[in-house]
């Protein structure tokens, strides 16, 4: 079946799945997957993994942009979903929740308060591009704060 049968891009792309996993494999440095599923299969349904091929066979250089994997812009998400889940547990600032990332997760990001506000501020940026704007503040409760 072709895109337009379907009636939502979200239908199309839950039956060509596994082309676009390959296809995000290969944009992010690893074409091995594409390259089995085109010997596998023969054929490429989808119009993204089409032109990306045909733009590696002609030589065009690769998009500028984003250099970071999807895997390390998952990572970034979750440190900031673990970050902001400590400021709701504790009722503290961003700062301080930082200092107690480290303390318990001392591995994620190198024990180092730089690498892990870098992380913090992709992140950020990385949701702004998804949905259009950062995520909104964790509300910290206060000794004036009204109740629930």
């Amino acid at each position: 079946m072709k895109r337009d049968e379907y009636p939502t891009f979200l239908d199309w792309w839950a039956a060509n799945e596994v082309e676009y996993c390959a296809l995000t494999d290969a944009q992010d440095g690893n074409p091995t997957t594409l390259a089995d599923l085109i010997r596998s299969v023969g054929t490429l349904k989808t119009r993204e993994a089409r032109e990306f091929i045909a733009d590696r066979l002609e030589g065009k250089k690769k998009r500028r942009g984003n250099k970071r994997t999807i895997a390390q812009q998952a990572k970034e998400l979750g440190i900031l979903g673990m970050v902001r889940e400590i400021q709701l547990e504790l009722g503290c600032a961003e700062y301080h929740a930082l200092g107690i990332f480290l303390d318990r997760y001392p591995n994620e990001c190198g024990n180092n308060l730089d690498t892990l506000r870098t992380y913090i501020r992709r992140a950020k940026a990385t949701s702004k591009a998804a949905v259009g704007r950062e995520p909104p503040p964790v509300v910290q409760k206060r000794r004036n704060s009204e109740p629930e």
